[in-house]
């Protein structure tokens, strides 16, 4: 037999994966998904599709992730059977949140053999739960199956990831390679056999690639300006379409996330708790200080401050959102919607105060970093300074996000990422690598790669430290920074309430908070990105840091370069100190 059943089905799930618009796949390898595996080398052969090999489920799903969130084409991350499946399950769940469509494509064994004891075999079907937009099994209908799960995962307001489980039985490869070969042409030569089957080209990062745009899920909202209004703009799906929206509220005061568009009337978010305070006087002087409504665009989850205002029930807050995702964590929206008409004019002094606020809160920053050593606010800040057009941005969860805000981001001409969907700090680096690639071949006319630039703590980086094991025969990112801001532990629970004093050791002397919440770490990065043939520098200080990337940028050093920053930890405790001084109503 020249081609078992088997690579027949693995084949003609690839074709129609290619035909939905796949450009990109990750594969790990595996017995069971044998014929997957071959299938697809066959495709990147024939100039299909670009195949990407990681030895590492959990490593290669946040690959997937990464490649998918640049600009929202399908990619699956195929593997063998058993626990294999089971460690997509965190870039599931942050896919799904997002609205990513990544495609999970399971290797199986025949469904008779679970519960049997046979080896590597679990119960598949159905193994990601609500974490997936679509679960589908694959028996004689393979090509039906694929755009089942295509339509869900590329669904413009409900998409996400999804899940193709495929049962296979031996035997599971070929005779011979050009026995693959041969019905690989002969289905690549086949007309259109279903709906939306012809590949998608590659967009631009501000417009995600979709499936068929219907119409939005939600109407729209008229913004009376007459009264006092705020934007919240968080995390998005389609930026093109948040970029509209904003657009339409371009006079509007904003505070913007960093993975928002970057607005034209941007707030500082270090004193947004003054918008709680009512009203503030000095001398003869006083105004109101608290909008009236909130416009929140996305799904924002940075802020603290911001969190109150939108508990507040004297103020109205419309939500404007592109996807089935409504941002209400207290049940306090009134109005959902996916566009707006603005009518009426700002109250007079409305935007004045909302200056004012900005002006506080960034001069609130810069003297706190003035007046401190170098902590990971001192790093983030330097690296948002380096940015520049064309650049993309990967930034990390916990502090470092935060600090992004802190130092103004988001940037005009910056594409700025990061997996706010279950807001984990897994899979960052696998993350960027995946955004890396996908940047640098939507500007393949550039004589360098474009850069991007990805910022995460030391924890974060050691949890996906996998993500730079690029074996020799893969590509690689040709222009991907790390700038890893190594404060030896969790620096971001200093700040939290497991970080008072009260809780730190107990009365004999035994650390409480250093233990389970500090997690301090004794790692030598250098040698571990020597180990993973990773170019290295380290940075001491803010302007070792600014030398570093500096020298990086002019010195055109090609792959994935590592700059550690060592900060401090005490010294961030003592900048968001002052900050919360300085921005403190009086």
């Amino acid at each position: 037999m020249g081609c078992p059943d088997s690579l027949a089905t693995a084949l003609r799930i690839v074709d129609q994966l290619i035909r939905r618009g796949v450009q990109d796949a990750v594969v790990c390898p595996g017995s069971r998904n044998s014929p997957l595996s071959l299938a697809l080398v066959e495709a990147e052969r024939a100039g299909r599709l670009r195949l990407h090999v990681r030895t590492d489920e959990r490593t290669a799903a946040f690959l997937a992730l990464g490649l998918a969130k640049y600009d929202g084409s399908p990619v699956p991350i195929i593997m063998t059977s058993g626990t294999a499946v089971a460690n997509c399950m965190p870039a599931v769940v942050e896919a799904t949140m997002s609205h990513v469509p990544v495609l999970v494509v399971s290797a199986d064994r025949p469904r008779k053999m679970v519960g049997t004891g046979a080896n590597q075999t679990i119960d598949q079907e159905g193994i990601f739960g609500k974490h997936v937009v679509a679960s589908v099994t694959v028996s004689d209908d393979a090509r039906d199956r694929v755009n089942e799960a295509c339509d869900a995962a590329l669904d413009p307001i409900t998409g996400g990831a999804a899940h193709v489980n495929v049962p296979f039985a031996e035997p599971l490869v070929p005779t011979s390679l050009d026995a693959l070969s041969l019905a690989a042409q002969d289905l690549a030569s086949q007309g259109p056999e279903t709906h939306n089957s012809e590949p998608q080209s590659a967009a631009p990062k501000d417009q995600p690639t979709r499936g068929p745009r219907r119409p939005l899920p939600h109407g729209q909202a008229t913004i009376d300006l007459g009264k006092r209004t705020l934007v919240i703009a968080g995390s998005v799906t389609d930026r093109a379409w948040a970029r509209a929206v904003m657009d339409e509220l371009a006079d509007v005061p904003t505070i913007a996330e960093p993975v928002a568009p970057a607005p034209d009337f941007p707030v500082h978010p270090a004193a947004a708790g003054l918008f709680s305070s009512g009203l503030v006087s000095q001398g003869e002087y006083s105004a109101h200080t608290t909008p009236e409504q909130i416009v929140v665009v996305g799904r924002p989850t940075l802020h603290r401050a911001v969190s109150r205002l939108l508990a507040n029930t004297d103020i109205r807050v419309v939500v404007v959102t592109e996807t089935s995702t409504v941002t209400n964590v207290t049940g306090n929206v009134a109005e959902v919607a996916s566009s707006v008409r603005v009518t009426g004019e700002h109250p007079a002094g409305w935007e004045s105060v909302c200056q004012a606020v900005s002006d506080l809160g960034a001069e609130a920053v810069r003297e706190a970093l003035n007046a401190t050593e170098f902590s990971g606010a001192h790093a983030m800040a330097v690296v948002a300074d380096s940015l520049r057009d064309g650049d993309a941005a990967v930034i990390g969860a916990s502090s470092t996000i935060r600090d992004a805000a802190r130092a103004g981001m988001p940037f005009d001409g910056v594409a700025t990422f990061a997996n706010r969907g279950a807001a984990g700090i897994d899979g960052t680096i696998s993350t960027a690598v995946g955004i890396a690639m996908s940047h640098a071949r939507q500007h393949r006319d550039l004589v360098r790669a474009p850069r991007t630039v990805a910022v995460m703590g030391d924890l974060t980086f050691l949890h996906d430290l996998g993500g730079l094991n690029i074996g020799p025969l893969e590509r690689r990112p040709e222009n991907l920074l790390i700038v890893v801001i190594n404060d030896a532990g969790g620096g971001i629970f200093e700040t939290l309430e497991p970080g008072s004093e009260d809780l730190r050791t107990f009365t004999d002397g035994t650390a409480a908070y250093e233990r389970v919440f500090g997690t301090p770490v004794d790692v030598d990065m250098a040698a571990l990105c020597d180990g993973f043939g990773v170019t290295y520098h380290v940075a001491d200080s803010p302007t070792d840091l600014a030398i570093a990337i500096d020298d990086h940028a002019e010195a055109g050093e090609a792959g994935i370069t590592v700059i550690e920053a060592r900060v401090s930890r005490a010294e961030r405790v003592r900048v968001d100190e002052l900050i919360a001084a300085k921005v403190a109503p009086r």
